[in-house]
């Protein structure tokens, strides 16, 4: 399997990007800012997919509480707001509280959604020299960095991805060898 994973100082790249604004310094509702903030996002919530950010409809306290698509029919996650991302989560709260962020209001299914951070990725990719970004490298650089920069062991980063196998066979499939 490719090794999705990216570099702490690759991430930090991301997260230190400015955002593109309007000339009173107003952020820009783009696909590019979309993705920046999504994949950050996603990073923090331990490689939360896409499709789990727009379907999420509940947040109690702190806690997102949604069903993860992949695994819907398996089980609960849940997965706690870092206060990091709360800039991010205050700017696409969803005013109406149908779901918990806005999504929904302006794309119409997960797929455009989806597609919106793709393409707000190949921008981001370009400006930090990247030849390619994919949204579910996220996921795998949370748990690379977990194991290989911050020494967490891989039983817990097994169970905080929330893979089931024994073997954590999955699990070595998103950690990049050091």
């Amino acid at each position: 399997a490719e090794k999705r994973a990216l570099e702490a100082q690759i991430m930090k790249a991301i997260y230190d990007l400015p955002y593109q604004t309007t000339t009173k310094g107003r952020i820009l509702e783009n696909r590019r800012n979309l993705a920046k903030d999504m994949f950050i996002l996603s990073f923090c919530l331990i490689g939360m997919n896409s499709a789990d950010l727009y379907q999420c409809s509940q947040c109690n306290n702190g806690t997102l509480i949604y069903n993860r698509a992949k695994t819907k029919d398996r089980r609960k996650d849940k997965a706690e707001i870092p206060p990091i991302v709360t800039p991010i989560y205050q700017r696409y709260k969803d005013p109406s509280k149908k779901r918990v962020f806005k999504f929904h209001t302006k794309y119409a299914n997960t797929i455009g959604f989806n597609m919106a951070i793709n393409l707000g990725l190949k921008e981001i990719a370009k400006e930090i020299g990247l030849n390619t970004l994919q949204f579910y490298a996220a996921r795998h650089s949370w748990a690379t960095i977990a194991r290989n920069d911050l020494g967490i062991d891989k039983a817990t980063i097994h169970e905080a991805l929330n893979h089931v196998d024994n073997s954590y066979t999955i699990t070595d499939l998103y950690i990049k060898k050091n």
